[in-house]
């Protein structure tokens, strides 16, 4: 309305902007943006208004253009300089980039706090060089720079790793080893990223590949559990660790662990054995875990880890782990020993954590029947173990027998009712075997209490539960309520993404770019993530379904034509019943 009196007010086009916004019309919104700067070319709010928008939208050139248009307008504004900065960054010129922080920088007086050591000027001065070191060939000025700012910045842990990273593209070995242990010396012992960095400076080596395959890996592995090493390099590794990091850093689990992947045959028997002893008595779950991470396998130059159960099952090293283990239970129930040298007895738990470790191997390989008869043996003996109840639940349900699985998982989860990871567990177990209306119960637990538990956790973003619910569902054939379940998981990544405006502002006026940028790159692949594609894929084979094989609408109003009155009123009742029925039994 505002609009038809008034097509030249940049305030109405603004707020028609504002509207097809709320309701995620990105598109309209900014062609009103736009046509309200036509007649306000000046007005910084809808300058800032568009230029989030246009991130959001990844119009990366449009938002270069805004920000130099905020830049030029306000030049005295902190935000407008680091916004054009960024999008500069991201539009590719590097150059640009450091040229406009350069010259931001060159505006602030002797003595300015932005100057000095503070959070801000710290995150600005590495974000900087974050950009000098995506340049190519250019660690050399962005290891030079981080000399100039070391004085200002307040990570020190990253700007460490980050001097350690350009003495090695530099080829400059042992300064990134001593770059290294000052990390170490930090209290970062446990970083297995840094562990591979050291590798990296102690072998020499600099390869762009490789480096750029460590800082990808996940959990405790290293360079050694990733690439192939020749035994003059293991040798160095071996002794790096056993003369220089152990005897400093001795109470760190990483550096006693992660030499053991080097090992091979009795050596290797020798360290696990150790290992094995000390956790058997300690009762320790994730032994088993532990070491099948040691289980590798060889392709080309690079190791991977086995997930075929007969693969596994040929491994040596697997070999090898199951005739210690299967020694250590032979020796505890035939002498309560560890083994028939030892001089003491280990403690009734050992043996029943040595059933346990066995049955998690017989799991690894697909053994099931053996690994419930032992889980069994567990259970005779301390029937309140929660784990030995949780891992002959899988067994079962690996055996096919998901009934029996959910019943076994929910003794162990009514021996410990505040353990949320078996409750949820339990939950997962139930939906899989069809218990809809149980499993709603069980994760009711820990949910509010008042109020509807299902819309609390569609609140709560759970997208697992959603996803399991939606699958269950589908299983029984309810169309309807399944396709409404894996909405609810894309309307929750819908939602991730739209959050992004949360930071648009925030970030940048917090400096917080680093993490900034590292955002819009997840958002960037976020529709890739396992949740969305199973739910979309989920939701699409409801749809073909659907148009393959239309079901019949039983609440749909008969056609009276020719009918009779007596007809008719026959009809119309079986309509108002059949309407009852479909309402009650959506409202169970």
């Amino acid at each position: 309305l505002g609009l038809r009196n008034d097509l030249r007010s940049h305030v109405c086009w603004h707020v028609l902007g504002l509207l097809h916004r709320s309701d995620r019309s990105y598109n309209q919104a900014i062609k009103a943006y736009k046509q309200a700067l036509t007649i306000d070319p000046q007005n910084q709010q809808i300058l800032r208004d568009l230029s989030s928008l246009q991130i959001q939208m990844r119009d990366l050139s449009g938002f270069a253009v805004t920000r130099n248009t905020l830049l030029t307008l306000k030049s005295n504004a902190k935000m407008n300089w680091i916004a054009f900065a960024l999008a500069r960054h991201l539009t590719g010129d590097l150059d640009g980039a450091i040229q406009v922080i350069d010259t931001y920088l060159s505006t602030l007086t002797e003595g300015a706090p932005e100057l000095g050591r503070c959070f801000e000027s710290s995150e600005l001065a590495m974000y900087r060089n974050s950009i000098l070191a995506q340049k190519p060939n250019n660690s050399q000025a962005a290891l030079d720079h981080l000399g100039t700012i070391e004085n200002i910045v307040v990570d020190r842990g990253a700007w460490l790793e980050k001097k350690a990273e350009y003495f090695l593209d530099l080829e400059k070995f042992d300064e990134a080893k001593a770059t290294v242990v000052e990390m170490f010396e930090r209290g970062m012992t446990e970083n297995h990223y840094i562990h591979s960095l050291y590798m990296c400076a102690i072998l020499k080596i600099s390869d762009a590949k490789i480096r750029d395959g460590i800082s990808k890996l996940n959990g405790t592995q290293t360079l050694a559990s990733h690439i192939s090493l020749t035994p003059e390099q293991k040798k160095i590794v071996q002794d790096a660790y056993a003369n220089e990091l152990l005897p400093a850093y001795s109470d760190s689990k990483a550096v006693q662990r992660i030499p053991y992947v080097l090992l091979q045959g009795d050596d290797l028997r020798k360290v696990l054995d150790g290992r094995c002893r000390k956790d058997l008595v300690k009762g320790v779950p994730s032994l088993c875990a532990e070491l099948c991470s040691y289980i590798m396998v060889q392709e080309g130059d690079r190791f991977v880890k086995p997930t075929d159960p007969v693969d596994i099952k040929a491994n040596p090293v697997f070999q090898m782990i199951v005739e210690m283990v299967d020694a250590y239970v032979q020796s505890l129930e035939a002498s309560s020993k560890l083994s028939a040298d030892d001089a003491a007895e280990a403690p009734s738990s050992a043996l029943v954590w040595a059933w346990y470790l066995r049955a998690g191997l017989h799991d690894v390989v697909s053994e099931f029947e053996a690994g419930i008869v032992l889980l069994d043996k567990c259970l005779g003996h301390d029937a309140s173990a929660v784990d030995c109840h949780e891992l002959k639940a899988k067994l079962l349900k690996g055996a096919g027998d998901i009934k029996a699985a959910v019943e076994c998982l929910d003794k162990g989860r009514e021996l410990d009712k505040q353990d949320r990871y078996i409750n949820n567990q339990t939950t997962k177990y139930m939906l899989q075997a069809g218990m809809e209306s149980e499993a709603l119960k069980c994760i009711s637990l820990f949910t509010r209490h008042e109020g509807n538990a299902e819309q609390n956790l569609y609140d709560m973003q759970c997208s697992w539960y959603e996803l399991e619910l939606a699958e269950c569902l589908a299983q029984k054939e309810e169309w309807g309520r399944s396709l409404k379940k894996f909405s609810a998981v894309v309307k929750h990544f819908d939602d991730f993404q739209e959050d992004q405006f949360d930071f648009h502002a925030y970030c940048l006026r917090k400096m917080t770019l680093r993490a900034y940028v590292n955002l819009l790159r997840f958002e960037d692949e976020i529709f890739g993530e396992e949740y969305y594609c199973r739910a979309a894929s989920g939701a699409i084979r409801i749809y073909l379904h659907l148009f393959d094989k239309p079901e019949q609408d039983d609440n749909k109003e008969p056609d009276y034509t020719g009918m009779t009155s007596a007809q008719k009123k026959k009809a119309k009742s079986i309509a108002r019943q059949k309407k009852k029925a479909a309402e009650k039994k959506a409202q169970e």
